[in-house]
């Protein structure tokens, strides 16, 4: 697991999916978005939501909701679009909110227990604020063969 820095403490995104806490490294997310409309595309793999147009890019949108098999709630204003850079490309993440930017020390970042859990989809959980928030192995949200293959 490759999270330690000089002064103990990486900036994580920290942002909500179905009430569950989820982080990314501020270093792969490129900016967050209000939700503009996206545009559905038939026939695609289903965990893609669909397109947006980011000042003239074209950008697939992810919905979290479907790659991790949670219910989708009702759009509301607090939704956002985490906008990540995969391999030589933007994704556009949707969640339900971002709720901070923050900083976890190393010292209360534990790697994932033995468990195997969904294609090994977390670097580790930080404890904040006693509560537990999964880091995202961004890589694996992204690509992992079962769910793109």
């Amino acid at each position: 697991m490759t999270i330690a820095k000089p002064n103990n403490a990486i900036q994580f995104v920290v942002f909500t999916v179905n009430d569950q806490q989820y982080s990314l490294s501020i270093e792969e997310v490129v900016e967050i978005l209000r939700v503009p409309t996206v545009t559905d595309i038939p026939g695609i793999n289903e965990m893609i939501a669909g397109v947006i147009n980011l000042r003239g890019s074209i950008i697939p949108v992810i919905s979290l909701h479907t790659r991790f098999h949670l219910p989708k709630p009702d759009p509301h204003k607090k939704n956002r679009i985490v906008i990540v850079q995969g391999n030589n490309e933007n994704i556009g993440l949707m969640v339900d909110e971002v709720r901070m930017v923050t900083k976890f020390d190393t010292d209360h970042v534990e790697p994932p227990p033995g468990l195997r859990v969904e294609e090994d989809v977390f670097k580790g959980y930080a404890k904040y604020d006693g509560q537990v928030i999964g880091i995202l192995h961004l890589s694996k949200v992204l690509y992992d063969s079962h769910i793109t293959g």
